[in-house]
């Protein structure tokens, strides 16, 4: 089969990969410059069992199930976060730190924190340590262009999606060509800052913010929050790209001391970081109070299908789940 995969995030460049290993003829559009140019490369990649999620049990599981088929095909590309602390705020979190550690009690190994203020924390009702890793994002960009060559094409805008001049096209661009099943499409910002990457300082359960590694070599961690990071939410995937395009100067200042001061209040260390560098980019948001990220797969047109990405390790769904929509009996 003639396959078009448009957008070369993760979810693009791993459907193009498995394809190819298939046999079929497969080629990656891109608009921007370089792989993983969007949300992929431009927010934090965490590879988690689900600790991030305690609202929803869809999640965690999708997380735990996927955990290692990800790392046997993509481990290389990861990196272990050697003092990974979740703490539950001691006002306006969503769970208390009781209910927290219930709900993970049966799900993944982790060790309570007797005293948070050891590890530097503040104004935390408990805290926990838990495995976890994070994808190298540059790392995997580079093996991706490598593996793929000539088969991905930058600076390609999608044109029509659902062209009969491909069998199939596969739409990995976070739904910026249609709506379907979105709620709301996320204009976000993500800092980069400069300091010890030996510890995730992530605080729960709601507005939140999170400090993780990025890239150790160069000494970087990003810093999101819940309630700084989503400059707004938009109708379309158009007006959220309008607004970071015009978007920048003291609004985006305001808004990075924002998120550093929200940190400070649970981890007055990040005012020993430096700030390096500010990211941004658009999700896809699907309706859930429960804060689900589950990837969504659905037929937009006679040869087309459109992928709104859940959690990394969700790949390999959305992998399954187009081999069953389109060779059902293979």
């Amino acid at each position: 089969m003639k396959i078009r995969i448009l957008g070369a995030g993760l979810y693009g460049c791993h459907l193009a990969a498995a394809f190819m290993e298939e046999g079929h003829e497969v080629v990656v559009h891109e608009i921007a410059d370089r792989v993983f140019a969007g949300a992929t490369g431009n927010i934090p990649a965490r590879l988690h069992m689900g600790q991030h999620y305690p609202r929803s049990g869809l999640t965690r599981t999708a997380c735990q199930e996927h955990h290692a088929e990800f790392m046997a095909r993509y481990g290389d590309f990861t990196h272990g976060v050697p003092l990974n602390i979740y703490a539950v705020a001691e006002h306006d979190s969503l769970v208390d730190f009781g209910t927290y550690r219930q709900i993970l009690r049966s799900e993944i190994e982790f060790i309570t924190v007797d005293r948070p203020a050891e590890l530097g924390l503040r104004c935390v009702e408990g805290a926990i340590l838990t495995g976890e890793r994070h994808v190298l994002a540059d790392e995997l960009a580079a093996h991706f262009a490598e593996l793929l060559g000539d088969h991905v094409e930058l600076g390609r805008p999608p044109g029509v999606v659902d062209d009969p001049a491909w069998d199939l096209t596969v739409d990995c661009t976070s739904c910026a060509n249609d709506g379907l099943n979105v709620d709301r499409y996320e204009a976000c910002l993500t800092l980069l800052l400069e300091g010890p990457t030996d510890r995730a300082v992530t605080i729960m359960d709601g507005p939140f913010p999170s400090l993780y590694p990025w890239d150790e070599r160069r000494g970087l961690s990003s810093l999101t929050s819940a309630r700084w990071t989503p400059i707004g939410a938009y109708d379309t995937w158009h007006e959220a790209d309008a607004v970071l395009r015009a978007w920048g100067g003291l609004p985006m200042a305001v808004r990075a001391e924002q998120m550093i001061r929200q940190m400070e209040t649970y981890f007055p260390a990040v005012r020993e970081y430096k700030l390096v560098d500010r990211r941004l980019a658009i999700r896809a948001m699907p309706r859930s109070a429960a804060d689900a990220r589950l990837v969504d797969v659905v037929r937009v047109g006679e040869r087309a299908i459109r992928v709104r990405a859940g959690k990394l390790d969700a790949i390999f769904v959305a992998e399954r789940t187009i081999r069953g929509m389109v060779w059902p009996r293979l």
